[in-house]
């Protein structure tokens, strides 16, 4: 896993790989599928898998978990593998994201609840942390305000920051 995912090694350029079709892309990022491979993912064959480039290089991919038993069997394997993942909670996404490191890989499995869908991805991080810096960089900057809010609408504010956290604990 450290130097390659599925047969393909990290940092791969797309035109190595004519096999791949394009399914999906935007500006530097694109997505694709390998039609002529089946796949078998913790003992589930040919499933949804998605291979990110970025700059046309491989940095990501995306398994589709398709049942909660295959999606808590994928947990337990990677955790014994690697340790207790970090587990984030998007409580008004309804969203629970369970993360690994290791070796230059950020793993990540992913339960939609809202959706009900499930997701496991890999990514190379020397790419993907340049991805992330680069869609950073592209956020408009706000300028500062020449005068601040007085105190009382500081007051208010907190007050109102206070009640969203109560309400996202609460699933609001």
């Amino acid at each position: 896993m450290k130097e390659s995912f599925l047969g393909v090694k990290w940092g791969t350029n797309i035109s190595a790989l004519p096999e791949f079709k394009k399914i999906a892309g935007k500006e530097d990022v694109a997505y694709y599928e390998n039609p002529t491979k089946i796949y078998t993912v913790f003992e589930v064959e040919n499933p949804s898998v998605i291979y990110g480039f970025y700059k046309d290089q491989f940095f990501a991919t995306y398994i589709q978990v398709d049942t909660f038993t295959v999606f808590e069997r994928v947990k337990e394997h990677i955790s014994e593998k690697f340790g207790t993942p970090k587990t984030i909670l998007k409580m008004k996404a309804r969203q629970t994201i369970y993360r690994w490191k290791h070796q230059g890989i950020k793993i990540k499995l992913k339960l939609f609840e809202l959706e009900g869908k499930m997701k496991l991805a890999f990514y190379y991080t020397p790419l993907s942390n340049k991805l992330n810096a680069a869609q950073r960089s592209s956020f408009p900057v706000v300028q500062g305000r020449v005068t601040g809010p007085d105190e009382s609408t500081r007051q208010e504010i907190h007050k109102d920051l206070k009640l969203q956290r109560a309400l996202d604990v609460m699933g609001f």
